[in-house]
């Protein structure tokens, strides 16, 4: 293969960020956004929860609920990987669902927690 070759290669596999790629809503926009949501959260317009619905996740949850040795284990190699303080204590079902998420979301959208973090402190500024 012949380095044009390569390099072209390269650009066809090479990952990138949606919010690299040029689209209509810019990130000031996506926080303005999140700022809107954190307020009517807040206000109680909009629910504090959210759910899902998978079978096998809720049968792992409702285990790990069940089990507070493997609920901890679970939790604590969550708290680690995301660099938070271990803490089994504050760990619960629903503790282990949102550091699950977040983690999720920090290796596959990291961009997404950025912008998630910036529109809280925007949030925090304006009720201030």
């Amino acid at each position: 293969m012949s380095d044009p070759d390569l390099e072209e290669l390269r650009q066809q596999t090479q990952r990138t960020d949606r919010l690299d790629q040029s689209t209509t809503v810019d990130d000031g926009d996506l926080v303005e956004d999140l700022v809107d949501a954190l307020a009517a959260i807040e206000s109680g317009e909009q629910a504090k929860t959210f759910a899902a619905r998978d079978e096998s996740v809720t049968a792992l949850l409702t285990m790990l609920a069940d089990r507070e040795d493997e609920l901890a284990d679970v939790g604590t190699s969550l708290q680690e990987a995301l660099g938070r303080d271990v803490d089994p204590e504050a760990l619960d079902r629903s503790e282990l669902v949102r550091l699950a998420v977040r983690l999720g979301l920090r290796e596959a959208a990291p961009e997404y927690l950025e912008l998630l973090a910036d529109a809280s402190a925007e949030h925090a500024r304006r009720t201030v």
